[in-house]
């Protein structure tokens, strides 16, 4: 018994010394290489991949990472979990998180089961909900403004919104932009912010403008983009199985897609 409780310590640490130098493993675009656009049934084969990746830019230079599928974007908190939890209807599922000059805008994705927008005060001991259900991807400051993206895709439904923010008395939705599906992410680029839906590259302006840039190859939305970088005229994005580079996306474009040798 003794024995059998040692050999299974010594799988856990083996097991726990293995994850972490798969997920703190850091990789370049060269240690990447170029493979056929996945499309029907490589499209498919990608999505089913275990391979699925995080792309980040220091100093000009491309950093890609194990996606370790911690989903939280924006500020911290400095609450513990179920101390947030019980101000937000006895929730956990955060997503994004920004902090105000008050507290804290925070963002709920329970996928299918829902999701919702909430508000903290500062000292964590006050909060509401803005608006119900909606399930948030990202909260961000543009223009001075605070804008959130939410939607969702699954079983056959794909809808999303780009939602303007404004603080009167409470907190509340004062401005909503129809997005060509669910949105994945938001990242800056120049004046603009560029919003990644399943199937769209839209860009929203400091006019409020919001335009579809183009049209994905393939149906990215299966692969999950976790995350996305601009270098020059080029934008990588990463997802499950591959990095996307789209070189001048916004005018003579050419697809590469970048798969782990």
């Amino acid at each position: 018994m003794i024995r059998h409780l040692i050999n299974r310590k010594i799988l856990n640490l083996i097991f726990l010394f293995s994850t972490v130098l798969i997920f703190g493993q850091d990789y370049r675009l060269e240690d990447f290489e170029t493979d056929s656009i996945p499309i029907r049934e490589n499209l498919w084969k990608a999505n089913h991949s275990k391979e699925d990746w995080v792309i980040l830019k220091t100093n000009d230079s491309i950093k890609i990472k194990p996606n370790d599928y911690n989903y939280f974007k924006g500020d911290s908190l400095p609450f513990g979990q179920k101390e947030v939890a019980k101000k937000l209807n006895n929730q956990y599922s955060i997503r994004a998180v920004k902090k105000v000059e008050d507290g804290y805008i925070i963002g709920l994705n329970k996928g299918e089961f829902g999701g919702g927008l909430w508000f903290l005060s500062e000292d964590g001991n006050s909060s509401y909900e803005i608006m119900p259900y909606k399930r948030i991807h990202q909260i961000l400051e543009f223009n001075k403004k605070l804008y959130v993206i939410s939607g969702l895709a699954h079983m056959g439904s794909n809808y999303g919104n780009l939602l303007e923010l404004k603080r009167e008395e409470n907190w509340r939705v004062s401005k909503t932009y129809k997005l060509p599906g669910a949105p994945n992410l938001m990242i800056r680029e120049k004046e603009n912010v560029l919003i990644i839906t399943s199937e769209y590259l839209m860009s929203f302006n400091k006019y409020e403008k919001l335009i579809e840039i183009l049209k994905a190859p393939f149906y990215w939305g299966v692969l999950y983009p976790s995350s996305a970088i601009i270098i020059d005229n080029h934008i990588y994005i990463a997802m499950r199985k591959g990095i996307l580079k789209i070189s001048d996306f916004y005018y003579n474009r050419n697809y590469e897609w970048y798969v782990k040798k």
